[in-house]
């Protein structure tokens, strides 16, 4: 038979051996779990409470008792993980009076993770805005195990608990801090090494600051008793500590010149901005030079430093408009020499520059805490306003002056302005449009008188000490066309020698100019309409007649222009019109003796912007005549062509107005063209009777133009 004995296992939890613990934090004894073990088999497992009052029955030999409470993986605070393990030996068989042997086992649970407490002191928080303290095992970033994931715990800012992790040979402790408020990119970090750390060990960081403006760390490291690490100076990382030299920054210099405009406050704007990490020491201000201003020269003067010895330099510099950070020394964010002030007095004592002149010359150094400087070396130059006057001669029109221009190279566009002169002495501003874009300014259409000379010139910040080049233009004359009225005709004899007949003939026909005239303005196309050479079977007028004449029905005066479709052949007769229909032109030009075109145009040195003119017209059913009228320039190039053809039928004298659209507006005209046709395509009526000349004349004619009175506007 096999033995039996009875076990009974009274277990308590301590914090022996460890720092003592809040009491708080130490379990209840009849919340532990207890397992009884042989051989690697668990006979029982449950609560102490319910085990205690036991008797278990078991063979005798080897057993294990294991007692624990928590987590063992378990990262975090107030989360200690207690455990006891006790190996005895139930002996068995019966004591002399035949009771069974009993075998008492006694255990003490103790903490068997790492017991961890930060303590932060007063200097921390006047430090940083926000910090706390990183621990992490190196053995869970590496393992693959999730359960050892858990192993990373943040001891923050005002935390007061102890912490609980699991042990290992690679603590990994970081301080992490942030500089600024509210930014998310000032937070640093500072490694504070790795320690091997036992079960039940208890680990204690005590962080202070030495200096924050050093950005150097007193922290101690101890477990239990014993000092694991002692630094007196932790350095933090370099993107935290002051290892680079101050930056400055200045602000409205390019490659260390500011330019100095007159009349350009807004160009005055200028800042030196300093950021020194290792908190700001010194902020020397050495002017080697100022024209106008009374400062100290040579002198260097620290601003970040003010005392009795310097208090005389400060003023002249805060006189001489000069703005400052009160609170240089020791900052270590954004700190600032404010001189925009100062530019403007700087501008003020120099007006009228005419050419380049250097104005200010100084030097900022600025130091950190740890020794560390920068030096800036900048100047400020006084630059001559550049501005030129251009006004090409084709933008100079009768009424009118398009786009002067001024090229900027130099100066503040508002303070420009155009001034005009009749004589070049006396001046007065131009008001109106003005715009301004890629630093030139365009003053948009001027209102002037024709055939005037005008003095133009720009001004800057009304100094007359400050004015471009003179520009002089003369105004185009507002030129009409010649015999406007067609007053001006004559009469001319055709001799027609008719082929096979024994009688010749005389046709009248009519030129729009004075007889002798060797340069005449208008022309005519009749000619085609009156052949020399024709058989006369029938009456003459139907083989030859002119499409063009005067009328005595007039607008104004005793005569118009008169221009008409006519019909003319061989084979026609009275009663029937087979030859050709030619429409009547009267044009500015030359003809030859066919009626053919060999001058378009004339001399003509103006720009009209419409022609007006009174018409009647008798259209065939419903024709309408056509009006041409074309500008080219010197080089034969079209700046304007207009036509209208669309007008009818009128009964009555009206007067038309052709606006004339120009091309090109930048080209002055040389010469100019005005057609007036009949029709478009000429139709005629059979045998038809008119007034030609103050007389009724009969032929196949078809529409009839009557023109009066011709005049340019501008």
């Amino acid at each position: 038979s096999l033995d039996e004995g009875v076990v009974i296992t009274p277990t308590r939890s301590s914090d022996e051996g460890v720092k003592p613990m809040d009491p708080e934090t130490i379990p209840d004894v009849d919340s532990l779990y207890v397992e009884l073990y042989r051989e690697g088999k668990r006979l029982y497992f449950g609560k102490y409470k319910e085990a205690k009052s036991r008797q278990f029955r078991v063979n005798a030999g080897n057993w294990r008792l294991l007692a624990f409470h928590g987590d063992s993986t378990a990262c975090g605070f107030d989360k200690p993980f207690f455990f006891a393990q006790e190996d005895f030996t139930v002996d068995g068989g019966l004591k002399d009076n035949g009771e069974p042997n009993i075998t008492t086992v006694e255990a003490t649970a103790r903490v068997e993770n790492v017991r961890i407490a930060v303590n932060f002191d007063e200097t921390v928080p006047g430090s940083y805005y926000d910090y706390f303290v990183r621990f992490s095992n190196v053995d869970t970033l590496e393992s693959r195990d999730p359960i050892k994931y858990k192993q990373i715990l943040r001891y923050k800012k005002g935390e007061t608990r102890d912490a609980y992790m699991m042990a290992t040979e690679q603590l990994k402790i970081e301080f992490m801090a942030q500089l600024e408020y509210g930014v998310e990119s000032s937070w640093k970090v500072a490694n504070l090494g790795t320690v091997a750390v036992a079960n039940n060990d208890f680990l204690t960081v005590n962080i202070s600051v030495k200096d924050p403006r050093y950005g150097i760390l007193d922290v101690d490291i101890k477990r239990d008793e014993n000092i694991v690490r002692k630094d007196s100076e932790v350095e933090i990382l370099e993107v935290w500590t002051p290892q680079e030299a101050p930056k400055v920054v200045a602000a409205g210099f390019v490659d260390g010149n500011h330019a100095v405009v007159e009349g350009d406050d807004a160009g005055n704007s200028a800042a030196i901005s300093v950021v020194a990490r290792g908190g700001l020491a010194n902020f020397f201000l050495t002017f080697n030079s100022c024209n106008g201003l009374d400062v100290p020269i040579g002198v260097p003067v620290d601003l970040a430093n003010p005392s009795a010895e310097n208090a005389a330099h400060i003023a002249k510099l805060m006189a001489a408009g000069l703005e400052w950070d009160d609170n240089m020394l020791g900052n270590r964010s954004l700190t600032y020499m404010k001189m925009s002030a100062f530019f403007k007095s700087l501008n003020d004592q120099n007006r009228s520059i005419k050419e380049e002149k250097p104005l200010a010359s100084f030097v900022i150094e600025v130091v950190d805490e740890v020794g560390k400087s920068t030096t800036e070396t900048l100047v400020a130059t006084a630059y001559p306003i550049e501005q030129t006057l251009s006004i090409p001669e084709g933008r100079v029109w009768s009424r009118k002056i398009v786009s002067p221009v001024v090229n900027i190279t130099r100066g503040l566009g508002k303070l420009f302005r155009l001034q005009v002169s009749s004589d070049g002495q006396n001046w007065s501003d131009v008001t109106g449009f003005v715009k301004l874009e890629n630093n030139i300014l365009d003053y948009g259409t001027l209102a002037v008188e024709p055939a005037t000379t005008y003095y133009y010139r720009s001004i800057y910040n009304n100094n007359p000490d400050l004015v471009s080049n003179t520009v002089s233009v003369t105004t185009e004359s507002p030129l009409q066309v010649g015999n406007p009225g067609f007053e001006e005709y004559h009469d001319e004899i055709m001799h027609v020698s008719p082929l096979g007949l024994i009688y010749d003939y005389d046709r009248t026909w009519y030129l729009p100019y004075n007889k002798g005239d060797v340069n005449p303005w208008w022309a005519v196309n009749s000619k085609k309409t009156m052949p020399d050479g024709h058989t006369a079977w029938t009456s003459n007028w139907c083989k030859n007649f002119p499409c063009t004449a005067y009328s005595t029905d007039a607008h104004s005066g005793t005569k118009s222009a008169m221009v008409y479709t006519v019909n003319v052949g061989d084979a026609n007769t009275d009663g029937t019109a087979v030859g050709s229909n030619t429409t009547g032109e009267i044009w500015i030009g030359r003809a030859n003796d066919s009626g053919d075109h060999t001058q378009d145009g004339r001399s003509f040195a103006s720009r009209p912007a419409s022609l007006k003119f009174w018409y009647k017209y008798a259209p065939y059913q419903s024709e309408t005549f056509v009006v041409n009228v074309v500008l080219k320039d010197a080089g034969g190039n079209v700046i304007a062509n207009v036509t209208e053809s669309g007008l009818g039928k009128q009964s009555r004298w009206t007067q038309y107005e052709l606006p004339i659209v120009y091309d090109v507006e930048d080209a002055r005209a040389a010469s100019l063209y005005i057609s007036f046709k009949s029709s478009a395509s000429g139709k005629v009526q059979v045998a038809k009777t008119v007034e030609i000349a103050g007389s009724d004349q009969k032929a196949h004619i078809g529409s009839v133009l009557r023109i009066d009175d011709i005049e340019l506007t501008y």
